[in-house]
């Protein structure tokens, strides 16, 4: 009904430029009415094609130029300006050269080849001899000539002025070579106007109607499929990069590095200018920023960050929170915002959460894919905790004896048989028991928590350390000989002595004594033989005077 009405609006339109067209037509006055019911009939037929082959894309083969072309045969030039109005008009552009135009100047690109192939029409009609088979293919070859690189230039502007998948499809040679075949249509639709044979005329120019509107909704049912197609494409690639996230959190216990998979992922598939990964504190049971990306910045863990209420909010609910829901869902402050929980067994452990100043930016599909995400993240940072607590001593956050026993002896059997060479250091703290024996063993607890995060600060990334008994310490350090362990452990020795933890207005202090042993120099045909050698070294430092570095020598 909308198409219908706006014909007739038309239609109300065209009517006074019709009969000034018969006012200032040079034909004599008794052809006037028929000048006039021949302007309207190729108005209406021009204006019927180009609806009918309008779309927001672009539309598909547009034959409104047809009965423009025609009118050139058949009409004045006055009147077939008004014919090619009307195809502009009821098409907004769209019937005769792209998609709808809203500004002034992609109307104009539009026309570009609408206006070259008028003029070449009215220049090679002068020379052209009516029904001549010659003038036909050399009418047809200048308009390959003018209108098809009108066309491409056309395609060309639509892409600059409409970017992206709502643009203009890229016209192909094909679709280049059939808007050419206007040119034969029209001349044929002429030929038989003017030969008198008004009703084949017209029988013809309703199957090229028809054919338009055939055209219109097998390019709207190709649309549909290439959108379906693009659809399930993406689908695909969506799940298969849901799979690949998975295998791969999964097969890491180390939290950080599952937080860095789920950042990466997330800002493949989402429009990301802020991420958090807020986790449940064990001590506090309250959220913290565990993990933050900035766009534009570099990634750093965010614990100094007070977490949103947005993200508390999901945390409470239990549930996804998106900006500009209906239902009383809180907006994000400004641009969109996406939050999803991290749960295990029916238990929340932490929240999910991105923003970006673009509105809209996030959807159903968005929501669902961030969910299945943070599902997985959920269930790898919980088995990592989960291996910390069976290989972490809870106090210091070095690794237990156990666990590190394992990997000395592992690294011991890799170097015999590959070769290279390694540092075992023993480390036992000065007189450690008089801080219990003063101020408790809460006091002394306090102090080992501290001294455990300071071995940490001073290690290697490959290193390890472990508390070995109540406050002896063994340390690893894979690829080091005397001299880098000598450096590695003086280091350790000087972070003791400075060490001091204030608790209730007293000043805990001690210092440590350490003892080296390198494979291979030190070996002895057995892993606890090297440790013992370490040991050995350990009380050589302690009889030295204490706050000492010694190296075994057998």
């Amino acid at each position: 009904m909308r198409r219908f009405r706006s014909l007739a609006g038309f239609a109300l339109a065209v009517a006074p430029a019709a009969a000034a067209t018969g006012l200032l037509a040079p034909a004599p006055r008794p052809d006037a009415p028929a000048l006039l019911l021949a302007v309207a009939l190729g108005s209406l037929a021009a204006a019927c094609a180009a609806i009918a082959s309008t779309s927001s894309r672009g539309g598909p083969l547009r034959l409104g130029l047809v009965f423009v072309l025609a009118s050139m045969e058949i009409l004045s030039p006055h009147a077939t300006l008004w014919v090619a109005v009307a195809a502009l008009a009821a098409g907004r552009g769209g019937g005769l050269a792209g998609p709808p135009r809203r500004d002034a100047i992609a109307f104009a690109s539009s026309t570009v080849g609408v206006a070259a192939a008028a003029l070449l029409t009215l220049f090679l009609r002068r020379l052209a001899v009516p029904g001549s088979a010659v003038e036909l293919l050399r009418l047809a070859a200048a308009f390959a000539v003018v209108q098809l690189p009108a066309l491409g230039l056309d395609a060309f502007l639509r892409r600059r002025l409409e970017p992206g998948p709502g643009g203009a499809a890229r016209p192909t040679a094909a679709r280049l070579a059939l808007e050419a075949a206007a040119v034969p249509i029209a001349w044929l639709l002429a030929f038989l106007t003017e030969s008198g044979r008004f009703a084949l005329a017209a029988a013809f120019a309703g199957c090229v109607l028809l054919g338009q509107i055939a055209l219109r909704r097998l390019d709207r049912a190709l649309a549909d499929l290439r959108a379906t197609n693009d659809a399930l494409a993406a689908r695909l690639a969506e799940l298969a990069s849901l799979h690949a996230i998975g295998r791969e959190m999964l097969s890491s216990l180390n939290p950080v590095k599952v937080l860095a998979v789920v950042e990466r992922e997330c800002r493949k598939i989402l429009d990301v200018e802020d991420l958090r990964v807020s986790l449940v504190d064990p001590d506090t049971g309250s959220l913290r920023v565990e993990h933050r990306w900035l766009s534009g910045q570099v990634p750093a863990p965010g614990r100094d960050v007070p977490d949103d209420d947005l993200a508390v909010s999901v945390f409470l609910d239990r549930r996804p929170l998106r900006s500009g829901l209906p239902g009383g869902e809180k907006p994000a402050p400004e641009g969109s915002f996406l939050a999803v929980p991290l749960v295990v067994e029916d238990r929340v452990t932490g929240v999910v959460s991105v923003r970006t100043s673009r509105r809209g930016a996030y959807d159903e599909n968005h929501e669902r894919v961030l969910t299945t995400i943070a599902q997985q993240a959920a269930v790898a940072i919980e088995n990592a905790r989960r291996h910390e607590l069976a290989t972490v001593d809870s106090l210091t956050r070095l690794l237990d004896r156990d666990y590190f026993q394992h990997c000395l002896e592992a690294e011991y059997n890799r170097a015999r048989r590959y070769g290279g060479s390694f540092a075992v250091l023993m480390m036992d703290l000065d007189d450690f028991k008089s801080i219990n024996d003063r101020h408790g063993h809460l006091a002394g607890d306090r102090y080992l928590r501290e001294l455990g995060a300071a071995i940490r600060g001073r290690m290697r990334s490959a290193d390890l350390a472990c508390r070995y008994g109540g406050d002896e310490f063994c340390i690893l350090l894979p690829e080091t000989d005397a001299a880098g362990a000598r450096a590695i452990a003086g280091r350790i020795r000087r972070a003791v002595a400075r060490l001091v933890v204030e608790l209730d207005g007293a000043a805990l202090r001690t210092t440590a004594s350490i003892g080296i042993a390198v494979f291979p120099q030190h070996d002895a045909g057995a892993l606890r033989a090297l440790v013992g050698r370490a040991d050995q070294a350990l009380y050589r430092a302690k009889r030295e005077g204490r706050d000492h570095v010694s190296v075994f020598e057998g």
